[in-house]
């Protein structure tokens, strides 16, 4: 791989590292994506050349290793014992926040959507990538792009208005 391959991908890693902690809601686990992200990226470097799109293919990968991460857990959590990962409201005592709009708020909002609809947001008003680079990356048609985006669009819109992103818990809104 070229130096300018990765100049290239170094330059990427602030956006990468941001779309990951949006869709994990958590710096080391954001870290953990990117970093095995990167790692796939330098051991087949033909798979993103050929396409000559390296920060799509980045962003893809990132994205479907997260979805690996969600599924393996979900199979943990089914075998586990451990009550916190099965009680919704294991998470008492956490402080309310001010009815100010705050970028804490916001994150936990996001963090209430679906899966679905998570990726899609932050690809396009985070990541500033167009509804068909995000259809891309995603591999969705269009359409479904255009619909889980106004569906998120309206879930945070109806999270931040009702003031459930304070609640302290992470709900997921079917979408």
């Amino acid at each position: 791989m070229s130096t300018e391959c990765h100049n290239d991908l170094s330059a990427l890693l602030p956006r990468l590292r941001r779309f990951a902690y949006g869709l994990t809601g958590a710096m080391e686990s954001a870290d953990d994506l990117v970093q095995e992200a990167c790692e796939r990226a330098l051991r087949n470097p033909g798979k993103w050349e050929e396409a000559n799109y390296l920060d799509r293919w980045m962003f893809r990968a990132i994205r479907n290793l997260h979805v690996d991460q969600l599924r393996h857990q979900q199979v943990v959590d089914r075998h586990s014992a451990n009550e916190q990962y099965l009680s919704p409201g294991s998470l008492d005592g956490e402080k309310a926040f001010e009815n100010l709009v705050t970028l804490e708020e916001v994150e936990k909002a996001i963090g209430l959507l679906s899966e679905e609809q998570k990726a899609p947001l932050l690809l396009v008003t985070v990541e500033g990538f167009s509804y068909k680079e995000t259809a891309e990356i995603l591999d969705l048609p269009i359409g479904t792009v255009t619909s889980r985006l106004a569906r998120a669009r309206g879930q945070m819109l109806e999270i931040m208005s009702s003031g459930r992103s304070d609640s302290g818990t992470r709900e997921v809104v079917d979408g």
